[in-house]
């Protein structure tokens, strides 16, 4: 177990210890917001899908967040009553979301549609978050309301969202009576916002995060992780509905007076070269993104865009919110070293939304640190340091933050030693209340005294190594499976789009367990199949029972791109997977391929 304290006075946090703390950390948002006020010469800079950009300076952020929370107060809202907010634009997000939160009134983010194609699925989450945060009112722009109202009143829960108000934003930039001077203030312990969870083990659950929770993990991310100055810059396309967009780039550079530059995000989709233009061009010195943005841009980004950027200037290039691949990071650092990009900037980071955001960093300047782990031993739960042949690396998450700690535990809550694998779980005053309305939920995740994180992990010479969900591991013959290392496998295959499989168990005829893959493809054919099961039995040990190929644009994802292994497996066994278009070999393609001896089920190709 790692124990690391700070040395400075502490601070009491509701039903938990007491955390040694920086007296600085201890201002709620709404004090910054106010404070920085006085720092004229300091903004935050929106560039818009059209290219323009639009900057507002601190003194402005302050009036325009005072002015909404008037706006909302207005309608009737009052502290403690929840706002939902579907914003696609970042700037309109960003004032609303201050202003709700100016005002106590708690902020609950929606992420925006992202395609037409699943308006059926999204209306079904719209419907689940209003109902479980019991939003009052929920703040849109006049695009989206039309068929937000065509799901919300189509619903057969129509009755649960009944006292839920569609207001458009534009209605808030409009203020009557508002008074410059009146006095605003939260205190520390009030719920600022309920970041709802991505859904990818379960229904979206909304964490409660308080003003301290946010006062504590900006310090630690901005000043014990990043030791950042007002000189840094933060550059971020991340979604603003989600922890790291919200908190890592709005949120926290605000206490350590950080100026950022928000880029849209499906600009960056759209075009990957947006990303690191901006860092040339604002001379951007903080990122954060997540695993597949690092290959995304390494692969997708032109000499012809790359040839005049100097990247000299990043010093912090966090990666996290997914499984991070060595191998990615260093095929983005080699990429762009010649555009003075240096090996020291990659961060890599562990964190999650019932911690506020952020767990362990490493270290701001070192280089990437990755563990090479014999496979066979950590199929036993070790993760013992591979000799040679056939290993796993694994990265470094670096090392818990000053006044928490987190621990290796065992399924009966014994603390593990060195190099055992287990459950990572963690308490200090980054954790949050629980989830709101979710009394059993709360108590599964919270009940001990520490947050179960339900991830699996290891320390290693005091740094944090992550190797995968505990529910979604696949055992075969009592050996453990990681799915990632099966996914990492199936996504190098030839024909398999990048990063679109997921691997999981499921009982045969008999009880047993067996491996199934599910992949996107453009076309499916019986040689791809047989590449996958090649490649896997030959790189992990694992004889998969059946490789399912779908159409592109079918794995069903979270809203900040998790995979959904459950949901994929309950789609399979109820025979609901799009398969991908067999390829016209002259025949049909036949539905089985190469049954293996012994097996107790058929070899599918995605028949089900």
């Amino acid at each position: 177990m790692v124990r690391i304290f700070c040395t400075a006075g502490a601070r009491r946090h509701p039903s938990r210890p007491i955390w040694p703390l920086r007296a600085l950390s201890m201002r709620t948002l709404i004090d910054v917001l106010r404070d920085n006020a006085v720092h004229a010469d300091r903004s935050v800079t929106f560039l818009r899908s059209s290219g323009d950009e639009h900057s507002v300076s601190y003194p402005d952020l302050w009036l325009a967040a005072r002015k909404r929370a008037h706006a909302l107060r207005q309608l009737g809202l009052g502290r403690g009553d929840r706002v939902a907010l579907i914003l696609p634009d970042p700037d309109e997000f960003v004032l609303t979301f201050l202003g709700a939160l100016t005002a106590g009134i708690v902020a609950v983010p929606m992420y925006p549609p992202q395609t037409l194609a699943k308006l059926e699925t999204y209306g079904d989450t719209v419907r689940h978050v209003l109902a479980a945060s019991g939003a009052r009112a929920l703040v849109t722009t006049d695009t989206l309301r039309g068929m937000l109202e065509e799901h919300l009143i189509g619903s057969s829960d129509r009755a649960a969202e009944a006292s839920t108000q569609i207001v458009l934003e534009r209605s808030l930039h409009d203020v009557t009576g508002f008074d410059a001077d009146a006095p605003w203030s939260v205190e520390l312990d009030d719920i600022a916002f309920l970041q709802f969870t991505s859904g990818s083990t379960s229904r979206p659950k909304g964490v409660m995060v308080t003003f301290r929770n946010l006062a504590v993990n900006s310090h630690a991310i901005m000043f014990d992780g990043l030791r950042s100055t007002p000189e840094d810059r933060g550059v971020s396309w991340l979604p603003l509905y989600h922890d790291m967009g919200l908190i890592g780039f709005v949120i926290a550079p605000l206490y350590a007076l950080v100026q950022v530059m928000f880029l849209p995000t499906t600009a960056f989709i759209r075009r990957p070269s947006i990303w690191l233009d901006a860092i040339h061009r604002f001379r951007g010195t903080i990122t954060f993104a997540p695993n597949f943005a690092y290959a995304l841009a390494a692969r997708a980004v032109t000499e012809t865009q790359a040839a005049g950027w100097d990247l000299s200037c990043m010093r912090a290039l966090g990666c996290g919110a997914e499984p991070i691949q060595a191998d990615v990071l260093r095929t983005f650092l080699t990429r762009f070293a010649k555009n003075g990009l240096r090996p020291e900037s990659i961060l890599p980071s562990y964190g999650m939304a019932e911690a506020t955001l952020a767990i362990t960093f490493s270290d701001v300047d070192s280089t990437l640190t990755t563990d090479r782990v014999d496979v066979l031993s950590m199929r036993a739960g070790t993760a013992k340091p591979a000799a040679e042949g056939t290993a796993l690396e694994l990265v470094s998450c670096g090392r818990p933050f000053p006044g928490h700690e987190v621990a290796i535990l065992s399924p009966a809550g014994k603390t593990l030693g060195e190099r055992q694998v287990g459950e990572v779980c963690l308490r200090g005053p980054s954790v949050t209340l629980g989830y709101f309305n979710d009394a059993s939920s709360t108590q599964d995740a919270f009940g001990t005294g520490w947050l179960k994180t339900g991830d699996l992990g290891y320390f290693a010479e005091g740094q944090l190594y992550i190797c995968g969900r505990a529910k979604d591991l696949i055992i075969l013959s009592g050996k453990n499976y990681y799915p990632q290392d099966l996914e990492r496998v199936v996504s190098r295959v030839d024909g398999i789009r990048d990063g679109q499989c997921v691997a999981f168990s499921r009982l045969d005829a008999l009880g047993g367990e067996q491996a199934v893959v599910v992949a996107e493809c453009r076309k499916r054919t019986p040689e791809l199949v047989q590449a996958v099961m090649r490649a896997v039995r030959a790189e992990v040990g694992v004889q998969l029972s059946e490789v399912v190929l779908i159409k592109r644009g079918t794995l069903a994802k979270t809203s900040s791109g998790k995979v959904r292994r459950r949901e994929m497996k309950q789609r399979l066994e109820a025979g609901e997977l799009e398969l991908a278009v067999a390829e016209d070999s002259g025949g049909a393609m036949p539905p089985h391929v190469g049954p293996r001896s012994g097996a107790t089920a058929p070899l599918l190709d995605g028949a089900g």
